[in-house]
């Protein structure tokens, strides 16, 4: 008999044989070293085929914003199965609720939030739900945001209303919503906090002037506030995802011809020839949420193919 080092209702992970107390002694007539550690490595390959996680962030909670679709909606997904609750906010209800019914289905717990991550008023009512849901907030993820597209010009031809918009959707809300939850995780001594930037604010992008400095602006807001919270405990880090694949730009693309030259330009430029999935960015982000990060704060984090620069 061998130690076999995974159970669960006191069962073999890997056998299915029941064990006569958990975590003991494994029934399966695993009579060497050898034989206990083949339980084990099937058992991680298992896991790693399957696409489940370790419960790394078992009993912690996480809010992402901009969850309804895309790198937040992947991202929340990926934090529930990683064990967090998640608090799911989204522009349009029925989104929110969408993934928030996804985390459940997957035996997870979520609650569905409906906030403008513009406006701080809404901010607040949101940051209070989840505060009642769950009476903490371990984790931030500040992913809302979204280029002109349509509306898409060279800086000589855009318009001051455009510039706003996204200034505020791709800048303000991240630090309106960092300032909602940055109290609770002040008090707590602990907190991560994750800032969806952009390869545009790392190198710039033609045709997208706006949010290549909103984006830089979340860059410089991460590298400053990581300064200033590191002696409570508390995390910051962006992640500045390259060209990714997304139904919301494609659409884009066929609405403005100067967009879809845009878009051309950058996908053009990627060494590895093809666009990234949102879900190899919220894999990033479930590391930056986790313990595995405790040392690293105040980085920005390029996923693009290769496309920036080191």
């Amino acid at each position: 008999m061998s130690l076999c080092l995974f159970s669960d209702n006191n069962n073999c992970a890997y056998c299915t044989i029941r064990h006569t107390k958990r975590k003991t002694d494994c029934a399966h007539n695993a009579s060497s070293e050898g034989q206990s550690m083949k339980c084990i490595n099937t058992y991680i390959s298992q896991i790693r085929t399957e696409g489940r996680y370790l419960m790394k962030l078992g009993g912690k909670v996480a809010i992402v914003t901009g969850a309804g679709r895309g790198l937040g909606r992947a991202a929340a997904l990926a934090l529930a199965k990683a064990g967090a609750q998640v608090g799911v906010n989204a522009l349009h209800a029925d989104t929110a609720e969408s993934t928030s019914n996804e985390i459940k289905a997957l035996g997870g717990r979520a609650v569905a939030l409906n906030a403008d991550v513009t406006k701080s008023d809404e901010v607040n009512q949101v940051i209070k739900k989840t505060m009642q849901e769950f009476k903490r907030i371990d984790i931030l993820v500040n992913c809302a945001g979204a280029s002109a597209r349509e509306e898409a010009s060279l800086f000589k031809d855009s318009r001051e209303d455009v510039w706003t918009r996204v200034i505020d959707l791709n800048l303000k809300s991240v630090l309106i919503c960092t300032r909602a939850v940055i109290n609770y995780m002040i008090e707590q001594k602990a907190g991560k906090i994750i800032n969806i930037s952009s390869t545009s604010g790392k190198i710039g992008d033609w045709g997208l002037v706006d949010y290549s400095a909103a984006k830089a602006g979340v860059i410089g807001f991460t590298r400053a506030l990581a300064l200033e919270v590191a002696p409570y405990g508390i995390n910051v880090n962006a992640i500045c995802p390259g060209q990714m694949e997304s139904g919301a730009r494609a659409h884009a693309e066929v609405l403005n011809p100067f967009f879809n030259e845009v878009v051309k330009r950058i996908y053009g430029s990627i060494p590895m020839g093809r666009r990234g999935k949102p879900e190899e960015v919220a894999e990033v982000v479930v590391f930056l949420a986790s313990d595995e990060s405790s040392y690293i704060t105040g980085q920005s984090l390029c996923i693009d193919g290769g496309l920036s620069p080191p």
